[in-house]
């Protein structure tokens, strides 16, 4: 529930009560983790509304889609299960779709699997240059929606995914 409540909140503000309604789980489920999530700083409150007498308040994730490793280490080790679910979910998801659709066809995809044999300091030294690529790959969307927002130009939703895991043996 967590992990699907900070992949919406990911996407735009929402209060409980929306997410509740939209994941069809009890309002009071859906407070609870919300507040488990902000204790974890994984949400802030970005405003608060009057309704029917009460104050109802909207949150935005802060941790997702992008936890630094100090945030990942610190989670507890069901929520990070939850959230590498979710993910790996939405990604397959999101990889269908585009299959469906034919994206998969354009000449300009990047799509690799390499296995690797890495001792434990290999596999940090790729897992910290992974993480400076997706800073690269965030610069670069920045960049783009400037130029989106200063001349026009067209803009289409891509995805950027890294996995970089121990295998099962």
């Amino acid at each position: 529930m967590r992990a699907r409540i900070l992949q919406r909140l990911g996407e735009r503000v929402a209060s409980p009560g929306d997410l509740a309604v939209e994941l069809g789980a009890p309002l009071g489920v859906v407070s609870y983790h919300v507040r488990m999530l902000r204790d974890y700083d994984c949400v802030e409150l970005v405003r608060t509304e009057p309704r029917r007498g009460a104050l109802q308040h909207f949150y935005r994730a802060t941790a997702r889609p992008n936890l630094d490793d100090d945030q990942w280490r610190t989670l507890p080790s069901g929520l990070r299960g939850e959230l590498a679910g979710e993910t790996l979910t939405d990604l397959v998801t999101d990889l269908g779709g585009a299959a469906d659709a034919g994206h998969l066809q354009d000449p300009d995809v990047v799509l690799n699997r390499t296995p690797l044999e890495l001792d434990e300091k290999a596999f940090k030294k790729l897992n910290k240059l992974l993480a400076k690529t997706q800073e690269q790959a965030l610069a670069i969307a920045e960049e783009s929606a400037a130029r989106h927002n200063e001349s026009g130009t067209e803009v289409f939703p891509t995805e950027f995914a890294v996995l970089h895991f121990k295998r099962a043996v």
